[in-house]
């Protein structure tokens, strides 16, 4: 028993910190490309790097990102986020499908939500259409021409979503691209947006010595159960 229970308390020190926690969180809301205002009709669009940069940051394991647009029409906007060799669409001219009939998407304005993985929610591609969309929704992941047909959008594969990001180093570039790419309907503008990464932080000098603590009470228990069992004979 005591020799399980030792064991144990070593693989417990050693593995402290190996739940996944945020390991970064920021909100984007100055320094932007043109004010943050999306060129109306224009495939060359408006795009936003920012910079992470942490040596002790591990492997992607989830992520979040946030987008808060004003005005303009919102099945106008194509909306990627890239990483290293990462590409998810966050948005691809939501509302635009054959089956409802819409060949130009939902006409609201602006938009002030989440996109996620974790938990199960709705495809921000189709949120609805009944006023500005607010809260969590799977990113769209639609990685078809903007332009494509109507039709094209109801039997894309929605795979270019978050799951490109999964294990990549979170250091280096991330680049919020967004483009109107129809004209008319107003102008939509980029107030803020927001990257949350989560990952399985590197094992603390803390647990390093924990264990190695635990280790050392190991091998000195032994060495007292053999001088005992030697001074007995």
């Amino acid at each position: 028993m005591k020799q399980m229970f030792s064991v144990s308390l070593l693989s417990m020190g050693m593995s402290l910190g190996a739940s996944a926690a945020i390991i970064y969180s920021q909100t984007f809301d100055s320094g932007f490309q043109n004010g943050g205002v999306i060129p109306d009709g224009s495939l060359i669009g408006w795009s936003d790097t920012r910079i992470v940069t942490d040596a002790d940051l591990t492997p992607i394991t989830d992520l979040q990102v946030t987008l808060n647009i004003s005005g303009g029409y919102n099945g106008d906007l194509y909306a990627y986020l890239t990483h290293g060799n990462g590409f998810s669409v966050l948005l691809n001219r939501v509302g635009v499908g054959q089956t409802q009939g819409d060949a130009f998407g939902y006409a609201d304005s602006g938009m002030t939500i989440t996109l996620a993985t974790s938990g199960v929610y709705e495809n921000i591609h189709w949120y609805g259409g009944k006023g500005m969309p607010t809260g969590t929704y799977l990113p769209d992941g639609r990685a078809i021409d903007p332009l494509s047909p109507p039709a094209a959008f109801d039997t894309a594969s929605t795979t270019a979503n978050f799951d490109s990001m999964v294990g990549l180093d979170p250091n280096g570039s991330w680049t919020l691209f967004v483009g109107d790419v129809s004209s008319g309907g107003g102008q939509s503008m980029v107030s803020s947006w927001g990257l949350q990464l989560v990952a399985v932080p590197e094992p603390s000098n803390t647990a390093f010595v924990f264990g190695l603590g635990v280790l050392g009470v190991r091998v000195g228990w032994r060495i007292c159960s053999w001088a005992r069992r030697a001074f007995r004979s």
